[in-house]
């Protein structure tokens, strides 16, 4: 938030020399933290839902905390010049930011290693997003001097008016549009965040016709395991991921795995490791492989079922004449469903191919 108050301070001085910068930056941004409240439920995924309100309650604290402290300041002394600096000027000293702003290396700690800063690059924070980008940015000394200089290099041949790309980060859906205010089709990096959860699991296991008791009450044996993964115990983290780059967070994957199974002896003979790969081939056998990714189908069916519309619902509806903030929203929420639908296939695909090991007749 220190380089937002930073630009709303340059914003606000006559004759500043980062005005003909500043008064370039968009008035708006497409950010769901100024959604109106419909867009907002238009999201329909609970942790983005989250994750704007918080944002939205932390500029309301903010505000209040700005206003605290510059009650009493005298005009001359005023850092923003005397104008207000209300939750929607922040919001949108926080947009800027977070849309164009580059984390490069500032000063050099005592140890030699350099502190990764926010900084606004004017121009360079024109280029377009692209998960194959054609240029990428460059920080080195000059030689005559210390100096930084900050460069875009060109990676490959760039045709005359073909937009200058670079690669934001691999990034889901929801970074993506918190911070830049777009969505990206088809990311390959996108996911769904689910919590772990015996009851939840519980069920997806009666969904899936996959009997095992061990979900609500593990074997401390079990549970053993389930602390190294951290989804028991003091040092727990519950947030569990499917789609992305993963497939199926390894964490997740391994629990199950252990979980279905009876056999102490067999789970102790993996390591940790092999227990959490999805390319371990069946590492506790054929059936326990097949009845733990039916347990995540069946997980990824009761999360999609958590949306109260359906893509082709949510297509038709793109098809209106929707305001710009609704159509965002929109497409953001089909490609949460995507993800979900995607990861539902390749998951069906693994099951199949388990089937047909288990009914090739032993030679």
């Amino acid at each position: 938030m220190k380089l937002g108050l930073k630009l709303l301070q340059e914003r606000s001085k006559s004759g500043s020399f980062w005005w003909s910068y500043i008064s370039n930056l968009p008035e708006t941004y497409s950010v769901p933290i100024f959604f109106p409240g419909e867009d907002i439920k238009n999201l329909q995924y609970a942790p983005l839902l989250h994750q704007v309100n918080k944002r939205c309650r932390f500029l309301l604290e903010f505000e209040k905390l700005v206003k605290d402290e510059l009650g009493n300041v005298s005009l001359d002394n005023h850092p923003f010049g005397g104008q207000d600096v209300d939750a929607s000027a922040l919001g949108w000293a926080m947009s800027a930011v977070s849309s164009r702003a580059f984390r490069l290396h500032g000063s050099k700690r005592p140890d030699g290693v350099h502190v990764d800063v926010p900084m606004l690059l004017p121009l360079i924070d024109m280029c377009n997003h692209s998960f194959m980008p054609n240029a990428e940015i460059v920080q080195e000394k000059e030689a005559s001097n210390d100096s930084m200089l900050v460069k875009v290099i060109a990676g490959e041949q760039i045709k005359q008016d073909d937009p200058l790309e670079l690669n934001y980060g691999c990034l889901n859906n929801d970074l993506f549009l918190l911070d830049y205010g777009f969505v990206v089709p088809s990311n390959p990096y996108d996911c769904i965040e689910l919590k772990y959860d015996p009851a939840f699991l519980d069920a997806a296991s009666l969904a899936a016709g996959v009997s095992s008791p061990n979900f609500s009450s593990p074997s401390p044996w079990q549970q053993q395991i389930l602390s190294q993964l951290h989804l028991d115990g003091e040092n727990s983290d519950l947030k569990v991921r499917i789609g992305g780059s993963e497939l199926v967070e390894d964490r997740l994957l391994a629990a199950l795995r252990v979980l279905i199974s009876n056999d102490r002896e067999v789970v102790e003979k993996q390591d940790l490791d092999t227990l959490k790969s999805i390319t371990a081939e069946s590492p506790l056998g054929v059936a326990n492989e097949a009845a733990a990714l039916r347990t995540i189908i069946a997980l990824c069916m009761i999360a999609l079922s958590h949306f109260p519309t359906k893509i082709m619902e949510d297509e038709s509806l793109l098809k209106k004449n929707v305001s710009a903030s609704t159509e965002l929203a929109v497409r953001y929420r089909i490609q949460k469903k995507a993800v979900i639908v995607d990861a539902m296939r390749d998951l069906t695909r693994r099951v199949k191919l388990l089937s047909e090991k288990q009914s090739v007749p032993a030679q």
